[in-house]
């Protein structure tokens, strides 16, 4: 006997299940229509329950069919998706108050109180203590200043009067007056005078005392 011997898949007569083209069984004998047969259920007339003789082709399987005023002739698929217009997301309402936008933001009064118990105004603030757990540190806590430190007023930076100007005297034919016809300034005045005078105020050091 050979260890790879092919399949016997011939259906033989007398097995479960049978090939049924034109032949009609019952609903216990399994045969290869019967999903068909199961789909066409339940009918009004069935043809494969009356005798020989008695069977009228020109009666209706569903008689429901002719009840065009009672019956909705909708698919399944067309009765689902119109429950969307049952809902009212997608009408024109009327809004009973102005929206807030970048245009109407300084006309609203959001400080206003509500009256309402869990909501006081309208746009929600947080206390001045909110996060203070967060920003505390022990080392801030313990080691602060025993007095108000006195800050320094700030002084606006004027970069322009501690640069050096190109002299007019001694770099009178360097690198940087290049050209022809180059006009040669003596007059000791330089485009950062004003604002040298206004930092550096004159003092006379001679007399201080005076």
């Amino acid at each position: 006997m050979s260890l790879y011997a092919m399949p016997d898949l011939y259906e033989r007569k007398g097995s479960l299940y049978l090939r049924s083209n034109h032949v009609t069984y019952g609903r216990t004998t399994l045969v290869s229509g019967w999903h068909q047969n199961r789909e066409a259920e339940p009918k009004d007339y069935d043809l494969d329950t009356l005798p020989l003789g008695k069977k009228n082709l020109c009666h209706s399987t569903y008689r429901s069919l002719g009840k065009v005023e009672t019956t909705d002739w909708k698919t399944t698929t067309e009765e689902q998706l119109s429950q969307v217009q049952l809902k009212k997301d997608y009408e024109a309402r009327d809004v009973p108050k102005s929206m807030v936008n970048e245009n109407t933001i300084d006309a609203v009064d959001v400080y206003r109180q509500t009256g309402s118990y869990e909501r006081g105004s309208v746009l929600p603030r947080h206390d001045k203590d909110h996060g203070k757990i967060h920003l505390e540190t022990t080392y801030h806590n313990d080691y602060s200043f025993p007095f108000q430190p006195t800050m320094i007023p700030h002084a606006p930076e004027c970069p322009a009067a501690y640069k050096k100007c190109h002299s007019q005297f001694t770099d009178t034919a360097d690198y940087r007056r290049d050209g022809r016809n180059t006009w040669q300034d003596e007059s000791g005045i330089y485009g950062n005078h004003q604002i040298k005078h206004s930092i550096f105020k004159k003092s006379c050091p001679i007399t201080p005392h005076l």
